[in-house]
């Protein structure tokens, strides 16, 4: 289908957004990314404390909190790890595993971000940065068809748009929500968007007192006194509250409940390999 395509525009210049272009380009479409930041993949720069988890090598359904899970398999099935490390080994990467996570061998996100700037540059990709609010026209199909983007870094006529503008989680790196309000024009509809893999704030006074606290521990979510789930892992403790990698994990499920008025609390069993008799 893209092979017959003109011109895409593709809102958003981040992971998304790039291999989106990279892929399109390929294919010989003509493609524009525009980025309402000062540059392209601000947000890959922050990815694994500044390594860029690229993947992982084993991946199941279990590993995702959404609704519909196997939906996420259908679309990894389209591009499944093989192809992932196959791209960037390409793009001339070298690459390193640590306990199933993929990482470069040079340690550095930006090296992740180079290479993914140097292919655009190969392919003739337009990159438009500090493009400000973008808004987007239907055209009817007798007119022609396709979209009229316009924006303060220029626009244009376009037979395709790919709406890649990421989340709302971090507006410095450029995920600020934009792209929602862009999708409601569009006519999408939206479902509520909520915080997730996010650390949790506690009601109860201890926390400052065991800030920095780091512990190994099991971790039990109850939502109205039913258990939700379970996770194992490093708990982290901050003056706000619980954190880590298994309070992450269970957060989407927390916020989606509160979000409802529904009471939740966190049970965290610190000596989870001893059973209550073994431990008294």
């Amino acid at each position: 289908m893209i092979r017959a395509m003109k011109k895409i525009a593709i809102i958003g210049g981040g992971a998304s957004g790039m291999m989106a272009a990279i892929t399109a380009a390929r294919l010989g479409a003509s493609v524009t990314i525009y980025e309402h930041k000062d540059r392209v993949g601000k947000k890959i720069l922050t990815t694994g404390n500044g390594k860029c988890n690229l993947t992982n090598l084993s991946v199941s359904k279990d590993d995702y909190r959404g609704n519909h899970p196997s939906f996420v398999m259908s679309v990894l099935k389209e591009f499944p790890v093989a192809a992932t490390l196959r791209f960037f080994e390409e793009l001339g990467l070298l690459w390193k595993e640590r306990s199933g996570c993929v990482y470069p061998v040079s340690n550095q996100a930006s090296t992740v971000l180079d290479l993914l700037r140097s292919e655009l540059k190969r392919l003739g990709v337009t990159v438009l940065t500090e493009c400000g609010k973008v808004s987007l026209k239907p055209v009817h199909k007798n007119q022609r068809g396709g979209f009229v983007l316009t924006c303060a870094a220029g626009g244009g006529h376009f037979d395709r748009v790919i709406i890649a503008a990421g989340g709302k989680a971090a507006p410095v790196t450029g995920s600020d929500g934009s792209g929602y309000a862009l999708a409601k024009s569009m006519g999408h509809r939206l479902v509520p968007v909520l915080p997730a893999l996010t650390a949790l704030k506690g009601e109860e006074s201890f926390f400052k007192p065991v800030a920095g606290v780091r512990v190994d521990a099991g971790l039990s979510l109850y939502i109205e006194d039913a258990l939700c789930a379970e996770e194992m892992g490093e708990l982290q403790l901050t003056a706000q509250g619980p954190s880590g990698i298994p309070v992450f994990q269970l957060s989407r499920f927390a916020v989606e409940a509160l979000s409802r008025q529904k009471r939740v609390h966190l049970v965290c069993d610190f000596l989870p390999q001893y059973t209550a008799e073994q431990l008294e």
